[in-house]
């Protein structure tokens, strides 16, 4: 096989381990009527009622697996997601919400659900939360009436491209939102509560997955307010949202304490979606491999560089050996121009342009394991030694694509984009950098 097709097929080999529906049936079964879900045992015959909402990207294979195992135990459940990929389990109501900005259908999934919670504010119910990344957009209600849909787009869509990591990102929407921050969790404070995620984020912080609809961090109102002066947010939003915040009328955030009657369980994370695609390149193509942790976010140019920087140096030391370098995370790509294009197709232009005088063999493949690249149909894209050669012969200028942001139409011209179509799923990209 040639560098292109091990690097792509590392890629699809790994979207295919980490399948949700069948990671969340390993984690939720049932043993008579004892419900097991991550590391918490419940007796189902102790509740009244059951209801699961499933939020994200990946909550319809979510959704699915828990019908899958609780059947008609289920009194009722919400979907909030961006896509409907394969079937719609039985007693679930969908919202299809917007991504990367919020929708209609985003405020009335989150309607719905706190309408839903606030009936089952008891101990004789039981709230199954399927969690996983996009949440932020795809399930949301403004902590204020003032603040509209046009608003909420608005703001999602200056975080977006103001330059902020995902972090930053979702600590000013959990201080804007009547759900996000723990406050989806507080609507049924009462009630037996599971929460199992599959996670886009950092270090294992699940308070941080889609703003932390159930599980409170330890944001303040500093840290709010010292992110909101670093990307001057108060001259970008509209008008009577920054009044709004600069008045400190803005309620705070529900404090982070240990709830007996609350649980959260992570399922899949980058992490593990890294380590999978590292025995598949071990076992399956005899790669030398490296898995570069330290390498999760910054500068797309930065990070380009360095890992073909990191790639060389794994090269030399293993002379007549294929080597495989991995990286997770995401790089920030601030939005210059009106393109279709996102963040791994840039990253891999960006390197396909250093590495455009080499005649040595390389695959460097970049993607979201969404199968979304920011405004683009792709979900990312692959470059070798030959990519910026053969966009000249086709009179295409790697520097005006960049100016533009339309890395799509650049890979695309080429035949180099990766399209998968949403994937139900939602761990952060994975980059894969092959070189003989």
């Amino acid at each position: 096989m040639t560098l292109r097709a091990i690097t792509t097929d590392i890629f699809h080999r790994t979207l295919a381990a980490i399948e949700v529906e069948s990671v969340v049936r390993r984690a939720l079964h049932l043993d008579g009527e004892t419900l097991k879900a991550g590391d918490s045992e419940v007796a189902l015959d102790h509740f009244s009622r059951l209801f699961v909402i499933a939020i994200g990207k990946a909550s319809l294979p979510m959704a699915r697996a828990a019908q899958a195992v609780l059947g008609d135990r289920i009194t009722g459940g919400i979907v909030a997601t961006n896509a409907v990929i394969g079937r719609v389990p039985e007693r679930f109501k969908v919202f299809i919400g917007g991504h990367p900005l919020p929708n209609q259908a985003s405020i009335d999934a989150a309607e719905s659900a706190l309408q839903l919670l606030s009936s089952a504010n008891d101990e004789k119910t039981l709230v199954l939360f399927l969690i996983s990344g996009g949440g932020s957009a795809v399930f949301e209600k403004p902590v204020s009436d003032s603040i509209t849909l046009q608003d909420l787009q608005s703001i999602n869509r200056i975080l977006v491209g103001c330059g902020a990591v995902i972090n930053e990102m979702n600590i000013v929407r959990r201080f804007l939102s009547s759900v996000k921050g723990g406050r989806l969790a507080e609507a049924a404070g009462k009630a037996r509560q599971i929460s199992l995620y599959i996670s886009d984020v950092n270090n294992d912080d699940l308070s941080t997955v889609s703003s932390g609809l159930t599980l409170p961090g330890n944001t303040t109102r500093s840290d709010f307010d010292r992110i909101v002066a670093k990307y001057d947010l108060l001259d970008k939003f509209p008008r009577h949202v920054a009044a709004l915040i600069a008045s400190g009328a803005l309620p705070e955030m529900p404090k982070a304490e240990d709830h007996d009657s609350r649980s959260h369980h992570l399922l899949l994370d980058n992490r593990i979606a890294l380590s999978v695609a590292r025995r598949i390149a071990e076992e399956l193509h005899n790669c030398v491999v490296e898995v570069a942790e330290d390498l999760v976010e910054g500068d797309v140019q930065e990070m380009a560089v360095i890992h073909l920087a990191r790639l060389q140096a794994l090269r030399d030391a293993n002379r007549g050996r294929t080597v495989c370098l991995l990286s997770g995370g995401e790089v920030i790509c601030p939005v210059r121009g009106s393109g279709q294009g996102g963040r791994n197709q840039e990253f891999v232009l960006r390197a396909a342009m250093q590495m455009h005088d080499t005649l040595e063999p390389v695959a460097i493949l970049s993607a979201g394991t969404d199968g979304i690249d920011g405004h683009s149909p792709a979900a990312g894209a692959i470059a070798d030694e030959t990519t910026i050669r053969r966009a000249g012969k086709l009179g295409l200028s790697p520097e005006t694509y960049l100016e533009s942001s339309d890395s799509y139409n650049f890979f695309a011209a080429l035949g180099d984009a990766i399209i998968t179509g949403p994937t139900g799923n939602n761990v952060r990209d994975l980059r894969i950098l092959l070189a003989k």
